[in-house]
């Protein structure tokens, strides 16, 4: 329910990455808010094997330091292209404290700090997500979702802002929320809400079939209104489209910047076998989406 101070985005070079840094950056000016960037790479020796079935030890020392020297090339690589960004786009950038400036003081403007882990993005992020009060996510190159995102999801106990690939620039002016009733559904609203108070339009929308589940969409206008938040209420029928495909071309047809959800409101196993709202989501959303569960 803060509005958030911190935010947490993991790094990968799978393409994209000047776009993915400048929305992270656009996030967190739009905040007013220091942004954390991890770049994590892997230790090689858990992937070589050594001993009398495996390579000779000196061999594996040798490629564990030619990898470790591409690891820290492309870092520096990385980072270099990340604090000119943060130049051009007036974001104070802090080195990890090391400068002098601690990136853990209340920031007066927006900064950024550039972090380099060795160990599985998805296990840094799960953890350092505690101590966020947001992480965004960058859809995955194949629209599929990815260990990072669900551990960040189901283990990181914060929000999760999703955005598309390639998007640079971040202002919120009309938000649709999808309603379920669902707990998750419930704790994305909450989490929410300083988004929503600067919004200049939100929309509560609510598939036909679920229409009835208490607390209902005029429960939520009645709620955002003790926040002095102003909402409407609207209700769709799916016809021969999925529930997903049918809240998008409403989020679309309402002109949404943002999409707030809860995320995975099925059982696990659920999604997996029949897809689901967040699935879809991961595949085909062109808006950043404000998820929790």
């Amino acid at each position: 329910m803060i509005s958030p101070k911190l935010i947490l985005m993991p790094l990968s070079t799978s393409g994209h990455v000047t776009e993915r840094l400048k929305g992270g950056l656009a996030v967190a000016k739009y905040f007013n808010a220091h942004l954390d960037v991890f770049h994590t790479h892997l230790d090689p020796k858990r992937f070589l094997p050594t001993g009398q079935l495996g390579l000779p030890s000196k061999l594996v020392q040798e490629l564990d330091s030619v990898a470790g020297r591409f690891a820290t090339t492309e870092s520096a690589n990385l980072k270099a292209e990340f604090v000119d960004l943060c130049t051009q786009l007036h974001v104070k950038y802090s080195n990890d404290g090391n400068d002098g400036n601690d990136s853990t003081e209340h920031p007066m403007h927006p900064s950024a700090t550039w972090h380099i882990n060795l160990g599985l993005r998805s296990e840094v992020i799960a953890e350092q997500g505690k101590v966020a009060d947001l992480i965004i996510i960058p859809q995955s190159k194949s629209g599929k979702s990815t260990s990072t995102f669900e551990a960040s999801v189901m283990r990181s106990g914060k929000p999760i802002l999703l955005v598309p690939r390639q998007m640079t620039h971040f202002d919120i002016k009309t938000v649709v929320i999808g309603w379920n009733a669902s707990t998750e559904a419930s704790r994305a609203l909450n989490y929410s809400l300083p988004l929503l108070k600067q919004a200049e339009k939100v929309v509560i929308c609510t598939s036909a079939s679920s229409a009835d589940k208490m607390p209902n969409g005029h429960e939520v206008v009645k709620y955002l209104a003790q926040h002095n938040i102003k909402s409407e209420f609207v209700t769709f029928n799916n016809g021969r489209q999925s529930t997903a495909k049918a809240f998008m071309s409403v989020a679309q047809m309402h002109n949404a910047d943002l999409v707030v959800m809860g995320a995975f409101t099925h059982r696990r196993i659920h999604e997996q076998i029949f897809g689901g709202m967040t699935n879809y989501m991961l595949a085909n959303s062109t808006l950043p989406i404000f998820m929790a569960r």
